[in-house]
């Protein structure tokens, strides 16, 4: 089993991820950064994060949804036309998350329920996952970053790889130089968005995953 988390422009990692596993049961996560950036700011709302996580208020989930739902329905396209039915997960179908006070309606996932992406396997189908988990068990949405929601999925179905797939080939040095490979035990001092990214290989690794990799240029080891 592989997980694929596509961020950065995710149309273009696509046939990357596709690749990975010929036809061995596949799970995509995938984010949407810059279109809910780029949303907010056309209705006026200027992005906020703290640790590489946004801060997130009702106008910012409501172009978080809004968002993250034209990104799943590109990659279903690409998916269709590659020959791979996809099973679009927009709605927090799968995960369970417990909300992180300090941020607003932001979350860490708490749990994922595994019926969904079960179903679509059985169906022949790829799980398509947008980072929308359920508030515990209310209605209500939570904002999770998708790097946490790849290693928490990976932990949760006992994945055999987790990869992160951006326009990014590595975690880079000073110098802008691919760092081959990292210690989950001794990371580099990083900022931005591969902060939580190297926060979740630290946590699938640590849940049994085999091997994480970042681009294609980096692993992560336990």
């Amino acid at each position: 089993m592989i997980v694929a988390k596509l961020g950065g422009n995710a149309l273009a990692a696509l046939p990357e991820a596709l690749a990975l596993g010929g036809r061995a049961p596949l799970v995509i996560v995938h984010g949407g950064g810059a279109q809910i950036s780029e949303l907010m700011r056309r209705r006026g709302i200027e992005p906020s994060f703290v640790g590489g996580r946004r801060v997130t208020d009702l106008p910012i989930l409501a172009c978080v949804r809004s968002a993250l739902a034209r990104v799943s329905d590109e990659l279903a396209d690409a998916l269709r036309d590659a020959g791979r039915e996809p099973a679009q997960l927009v709605r927090g179908e799968a995960l369970v998350g417990r909300r992180l006070e300090e941020l607003g309606l932001v979350g860490r996932i708490e749990r994922v329920d595994r019926t969904a992406l079960d179903a679509a396997w059985e169906a022949g189908r790829v799980p398509l996952l947008a980072p929308l988990a359920r508030d515990g068990d209310t209605p209500r949405y939570l904002n999770v970053n998708a790097d946490d929601v790849a290693a928490a999925v990976a932990a949760a179905i006992g994945a055999d790889e987790l990869v992160f797939l951006s326009d990014v080939p590595g975690v880079l040095d000073a110098d802008g130089a691919v760092i081959p490979e990292i210690r989950a035990s001794r990371p580099p001092r990083v900022d931005g968005g591969m902060l939580p990214k190297l926060e979740a290989c630290a946590t699938a690794l640590g849940a049994g995953v085999r091997r994480v990799r970042i681009g294609a240029g980096t692993v992560v080891t336990a």
